[in-house]
Formats: structure tokens, sequence, C-alpha cells
């Protein structure tokens, strides 16, 4: 067999009208033969049919005599065998005409395979010799059509929840949620655990346990796709209910906000990709490839909406280009919006805190004066080894930071500027049938940003004279492992592990004439708890499929149990060197149809 099972045979949009033309042309060719095989089957027929015809006007007129049973029955057995001996004759002759017909159909099907551009034959058909037999082809060619078959199936399947606009096709999808989440301590979180601030056993907090039910989790999305010229376009819109909630949110009726998820255009045209919109970051590991679309992306089962440790992200603003030279590369380059953030992790310079602390992201201020957008590249990698998917990428970061203050004694501001840096690889293979190996590294100066904001980007380090003042860089990095198992089509398991690290950057602040020595910046002693140095999760997920329907849906359970602790640079004597907190999230989740025809194992979850 050329073919594997399942492979598509792909022809680029200006080649369309030549093959359109060219199966015309077959399709008459056969209407041609079929006339010249029923023209053959009468001149085949006559010389059997007008014997008997001639035997009977010979046979002399004998009104009057009696008819001699004995003479009739042998007249009539010999008839029998004679119509016998003629079908026996037409059967054989009708399978030499089926054969004839069979090979010259392979055979124009293979001349026309070879007429047409190299871009565009199969893998398979390209690779015939000119001693192939013309069963081999006929092979070939079956196997082609059973693809196309299969094609329109999941193309038929997929239109139960579309819609036409235009040309367009409108699909809507998402699922409805209801969550359960227990948490050993008081996080005071919802759905989204702050990794950075879990808290101590010897504060209220650490002793206390925490429990919600909510259907904030669930999500409705709109895509739409539309072909113009030789162009693709999608459109994506997604959207949940875990916006800027009010302190009164689970008061009385629990009424979460709206927020953008993701709102992005996507064009592609041959081998060349353009995005715009709000898109998951390129420093967010894939499966396959370097698309943007959730289902593309290595984002584990959790339910915790802020992932897990280890896995750098955002969905932010973006715009982006990707070339693919093949099948199995690809590599892009784009700006994504920046963000120097501090949080309220880093201890400012006394003197200039109150001019520093907006132009920072301090948490609480959304006006950071950002020099220029992040700048992010990548490639990737797709193939088989051993017969098993292989997926393995690279990212590049490039950030920056800058501040402005009026030095003292001086009567003019003074700005400046540092960049930084990182980078990130990935890989998923699937080591056997449904059992998928996932892993991540990140490294940085100043990436701190893509790590759920679990630390700083940057510090502000004063002169030796306290007079005036630079931006710093921390040094941040991250990794995670995990293992996927699709046990069966309603069934599935994983197990993730993920680290986060923070490097100290701490000073003296020269500015602080009342209190010299006072140190300032990120993990240095005396440091609050909240400058943590490594944040470590253990997650197990199961994912349990109740029933699933193209045109009805799908209805699955899922719990999420995971281990996490966090370890700062400073702790006070006799107190714990550690925060820790185990949580479980359970719930059901009724997936609309057009999501639950299209996904594969499990529903994408973050």
């Amino acid at each position: 067999m050329l073919f594997q099972k399942g492979q598509k045979i792909t022809l680029p949009a200006r080649e369309s009208k030549t093959v359109h033309i060219s199966f015309q042309a077959v399709v008459r060719r056969r209407n041609v033969n079929n006339t010249m095989i029923m023209t053959m089957l009468r001149t085949l027929c006559l010389p059997l049919i007008l014997p008997g015809l001639m035997w009977a006007q010979a046979i002399p007129e004998k009104p009057d005599a009696p008819p001699d049973n004995v003479a009739v029955a042998a007249e009539l057995k010999a008839l029998r065998g004679a119509l016998l001996q003629a079908e026996k004759e037409l059967a054989a002759q009708r399978r030499e005409i089926e054969a004839l017909k069979h090979q010259s159909k392979a055979e124009e099907e293979a001349r026309f395979w070879s007429r047409q551009p190299a871009a565009i034959k199969p893998a398979a058909l390209t690779s015939i010799s000119s001693n192939v037999q013309p069963a081999d082809i006929s092979a070939v060619v079956n196997a082609a059509s059973q693809s196309v078959v299969q094609e329109k199936a999941k193309e038929t399947e997929s239109k139960l929840s579309s819609f036409k606009l235009g040309k367009a096709v409108l699909t809507l999808g998402g699922f409805v949620d209801l969550e359960n989440v227990f948490r050993t301590t008081n996080t005071q979180n919802n759905i989204v655990t702050n990794y950075a601030a879990i808290p101590f056993s010897n504060t209220p907090q650490g002793h206390l346990s925490e429990f919600r039910t909510t259907a904030q989790y669930s999500r409705l999305n709109i895509k739409v796709a539309d072909k113009f010229g030789g162009n693709d376009v999608i459109g994506y819109i997604e959207g949940d209910f875990s916006g800027n909630d009010a302190a009164s949110v689970y008061q009385t009726t629990n009424s979460h906000t709206n927020r953008l998820r993701l709102y992005f255009m996507e064009l592609k045209r041959g081998k060349w990709e353009f995005l715009g919109g709000q898109t998951w970051s390129w420093l967010t590991p894939n499966r396959h490839g370097l698309g943007p679309m959730p289902s593309d992306l290595a984002i584990t089962f959790n339910e915790d909406q802020n992932i897990g440790v280890g896995l750098p992200y955002t969905r932010a603003a973006e715009f982006r280009i990707a070339y693919h030279p093949n099948e199995h590369w690809a590599i892009g380059v784009g700006i994504e919006n920046p963000n120097q953030f501090i949080g309220g992790f880093v201890a400012l310079p006394s003197a200039f805190a109150s001019a520093l602390s907006t132009q920072f992201d301090n948490g609480n201020q959304i006006g950071a004066a950002n020099p220029f957008p992040d700048i992010l590249s990548k490639a990737t990698y797709d193939g088989d080894i051993m017969g098993r998917h292989f997926h393995a990428e690279v990212t590049g970061l490039f950030t920056g930071a800058h501040s402005s203050v009026m030095p003292i004694g001086e009567r003019s501001f003074k700005s400046h500027t540092v960049v930084g840096g990182g980078g990130q690889i990935g890989a998923n293979y699937e080591l056997l049938r449904k059992f998928l190996f996932l892993a991540n590294a990140f490294w940085s100066d100043g990436g701190a940003h893509y790590l759920v904001n679990t630390g700083p980007q940057v510090v502000i380090r004063p002169n030796s004279a306290g007079t005036d003042i630079t931006p710093s860089m921390v040094h941040s990095g991250a990794g995670s492992v995990g293992f996927e198992w699709n046990a069966s089509q309603k069934t599935a398991f994983a197990v993730y592990y993920g680290a986060d690290y923070f490097q100290r950057n701490f000073f003296l602040d020269t500015t602080n004439v009342s209190h010299p020595g006072t140190i300032i910046g990120y993990g240095g002693p005396g440091s609050p708890n909240t400058n943590n140095r490594t944040i470590q999760e253990a997650t197990l997920d199961w994912l349990q499929t109740f029933w699933k329907h193209p045109k009805y849906g799908a209805l699955q359970f899922y719990t999420q149990y995971s281990y996490l602790t966090r370890a700062p640079w400073f702790v006070t004597p006799d107190t714990p060197k550690n925060a820790h907190v185990s949580m479980i999230y359970a719930g059901f989740r009724y997936i609309l149809p057009s999501t639950s025809g299209t996904l594969q194992q499990v529903p994408y979850p973050n």
C-alpha cells in the first residue's frame, strides 16, 4: 500500500481548474468505453443467437403429426445445454471486459497524475515506476478515494453546528462548566490560583481550608472561516467569566464578569501565515506546529486557570508572521504587548519611590511605561520517529524596561533603559500508542512577565552616591515535564511536575539617608516572604467522558489534584521555611456539539 491510512491529497487552488477539467476528460472516456462495451456484447451475442434461430426455421412443420415426447425432451435438453454454454462464455467475456476497463482506468489515472506539476503530485504516485502493474496503481487510487470519503465524512460532521454567512462558515463552540474547588489553606482565590501567595502555616489563613462551587469556568467561542482568492482566513473569538469581579461577587448572584480571552484573525496564503489580535504567546509550548488555536498548544489537562507552575504563557495583543518551508518546519517572528512588571515584590529606592511607582506595573498600575514591544521568534519541527509523532520547538525573546527621574542636585530628567531576553525549548513525543511525553524549559533575563507574574521582571538600582537610579533585570527560569495517557476513547489521565525560579537581585539603598544600610531590590536579607526563590507543583488529572455525539455534544467529569509549595529567599528565625497547599478541582462539563464533534480525545481545558 503506497498511501498511509487517512493521508490527504491536497491540491493548491491554482491547480483546481486543471484537475476538474482532467477528471471531466476521464468521465467522457469512461462513457465512450461503456458504449464500446455494449457494442462488443451485442456483437459477441449475435453468433450465439443466430444458430438457434436458423435451427428453429429449419424444423419442418408437421401440424397433423402427434408430438413425439421423447424427441421434444431431447431437443429441450440440447437447447438448455446450448444456453448454459452461451451464458458461461458471456460471463467469461464479461469478466475479461471488466478487467480491460479496470486496466484502462488505472492507466488513465496514472497518465493524469504524471501530467500534473510535481508540487501537487501525491508522494505515493510520484514514486510509481514504469514496471508497476495496473493492479498496484488501482490500489493507490482506491486508497486515495477512501481518504476523500473520510474527509467528506469529517466535513459533514463538523457542519452540524455551523452556519453559512455568505461564503463564510460560522461555528459556535465552548462548554458549560460546574466546578468545585477545595484547598487546604485559604488562598482567597477563585478558580485561578495565585502561586506566589500561598499562606504560611504560622498565619490564620494557613490554618483554614476553602471551598467554592462556581460556573465561571464556562466558555463560549465563535469561529468564522472564509476563502477568497488564494487566501484562507479565520476569525476567532473566545471569552469566559473570569474578569474583574466585584468584591461582592459571591454574596448573592455570583455575577462573574465576562472577559476577552482570545480575539484574533489569521490569514494563510501558500506557505505564509499572518496573525493579528489577542492570542497565546509563542512562549507557550505547542503540541504541533506554531498555530494559535488552543488545540495546537501543550497547555495540559489542568483545570486551574493559571494552567500550572513551570509553563510560560501570556494571552496578549500580538502581530506575527510565519513561514512554512515544508510540512515539517515552520519559522516566524512577531511582536507582543510588553509589561515592565515589579508587582508587590520589589522595594524601591526611598528617594524616588513615588516617581517610580507610576512607571512600572506594581499590581495596581496598568499604565507601565514600556519602551518597545517584546519581540519573539519561533521555529518548530514536526515529524515521525519510529512511526510516532515528534514535535520540537525553540523560541526567542527580546524585552526591555526604562525609567526616568530627576537626579538629586540636577534640574533636568534623565532616562535609563535596560534590555533583556531569554529563550524556551519544548518537545513532545508519543512514547507509546496514546501515551505522550511533554517537556519544556525557559530561562530569561527579565522574562518573569511570562511566568504568571509570580516574580518581578526588573528592580531599580540606585547609584553609589544615591543621586540617580537605573533599572536592572531579574533572572528567572521555569521548566515542566508531563505524561498524558488516553487510556480509551472516554478516559484520559495525566501527571505533571513544574517549577519556577527567581534569582535574587538586591543592594543597599544609598538614597535613604534616614535609615542607612537598608537593603532593597528583590530577595535580600530581611525581604518579605513573597520574594520567592522557587515555586513547585505536582499534579494528577483524570478526565472521564460519559457520552459524546457530534450532534448533541458531550458530558465529562474531571478532577485535578495538585500539591504546591513555595520557598522564599528569606524567612525570619523560628518561622516555616516554606508554604504549601493541596488543591482538588472536580466538576462536570457539558461540551457544545460543534466542539465535541471536532475535538479528539478530550477538550482543551485552558
